[in-house]
Formats: C-alpha cells, structure tokens, sequence
C-alpha cells in the first residue's frame, strides 16, 4: 500500500527532472508549504542537482506522456543504462553511489536512497579494508531462499555505513541490518521493509569499522537472512 511519503518522493523526484505537470506542480507546492522538513529535503536536493548540472553530469528529461511513475521509471532507467556497472568480483549488476540525480529518481520508484550532501562531488577515497571513505566491497550470502542481497561497507570516523541492495525479501515485512563487534556485541544499522520493487540504502551504525567483523540483515524473529563476514582491519 503506497503512503503519504511514497506520492512526496514521487513528487520531489519528478521536480528534480523537471516532469512535473501543472497539478502535480500545485499538490507538490502545497506539500512542501505543509511540512518544512520536507521543503529543506527538497532544498537541499535540488541544490546538489544544480551543482551536478554545472559539470559534467546532465540529467536527461524524460520524453513519456504516461502517468508520473511511469515518466520516472523511464528516465531512471534511461540513466542507470548510462551508469550501471559489474561487479569485478562477480556476476550481479552493482550500482555506483555517485549521482545523486539519480538517486533522487530512485526514491519514485521506490527505492531507498540517503544523500550525504557536500562531499558527494568529491574523489572517493581509495584503499585497503578500514580506509576512511573507501567504499569496501564485502561478500555477502544470503541464508533464506528466493532473495539477492549486496553490499558495500564504508569505514567513517563516527561508525560504519553500509550501501546495500537487496530483492525478493517479503512484501511489507520488516529486516533490520545489524553489525557485530568482534566482542560479540550488536549495533543496529536501521530497519527497512520487504518490497515489490529493488531496495537500495544506506544504512548507518554507531562502530568503527575496525571493530566490526560481521553483518547481518535480520528479520522480526532474529533470523539471519543474508549476512557477510567483514575482512580483517
């Protein structure tokens, strides 16, 4: 069942591209008027595609007269045709953590996206396991049946944030992705819910990454779904 925030994200994708009708641009308006938290969201959005537009990134407007899904479907998939990349390690389609304009274009098709704001334009840090902004490939095995889960660590000075990807967990169902010390001890990452379409996040715990040597995508019971045992800092 879609929510309040789903038709927002919707929206504030679709403001972001420039697609947009003249009543989805009156329902958007209000909103934002409504919610100042939402409005500074957007704020700080828009201004970070604006950034991306004065390089050399350009977002591409969609040219479909369907409905506003569909309008954002397309130009997402328009541009994650540009920028998708493989794994060197594997087989699964990964993809890159870079372009915030399609990030946002993710969150109206359903998929969860953070943005981190300055920074994001910056060179991405490079090196071994526990370098401070290197995004760290990890192995990960899934423990039920009929999901695919990927992901990546970064190692932060305020803990450690995973970017995960995962399909076919149950619909509506709760997971929560935890890491595990090498005491044993558990730091939560957040939670997200089973969905119909790709789930893509950032998630975020409170431990060094060299203190972490597990992690595991729990669900409501406490069982272990998918999990990847972390290299050695």
């Amino acid at each position: 069942m879609r929510t309040p925030d789903d038709r927002w994200a919707d929206l504030a994708a679709a403001a972001l591209a420039g697609e947009l009708s003249e009543r989805e641009a009156a329902e958007f308006e209000d909103l934002r008027r409504a919610d100042p938290a939402r409005a500074r969201e957007f704020a700080e959005l828009d201004a970070l595609t604006r950034r991306l537009r004065q390089g050399d990134l350009t977002w591409t407007t969609p040219r479909d007269t369907g409905d506003l899904g569909a309008r954002i479907e397309a130009s997402l998939a328009r541009e994650e045709g540009v920028l998708s990349a493989r794994d060197a390690a594997g087989s699964r389609p990964r993809r890159r953590w870079v372009l915030p304009a399609v990030a946002a274009a993710c969150l109206a098709v359903g998929l969860v996206v953070g943005l981190t704001g300055p920074g994001v334009l910056s060179p991405v840090p490079a090196g071994p396991p526990g370098t401070l902004g290197a995004v760290e490939a990890v192995e990960v095995s899934e423990d039920a049946g009929g999901i695919v889960v990927d992901a990546d660590v970064v190692a932060h000075t305020w803990g450690t944030e995973a970017y995960l990807e995962a399909e076919g967990l149950t619909v509506g169902a709760t997971y929560e992705l935890v890491f595990v010390g090498a005491d044993g001890g558990e730091f939560s990452a957040g939670e997200i819910l089973g969905s119909e379409v790709p789930i893509v996040c950032r998630m975020n715990a409170a431990v060094l990454r060299e203190d972490a040597v597990r992690m595991e995508l729990r669900d409501t019971a406490r069982t272990v779904v998918a999990h990847a045992d972390l290299p050695t800092v």
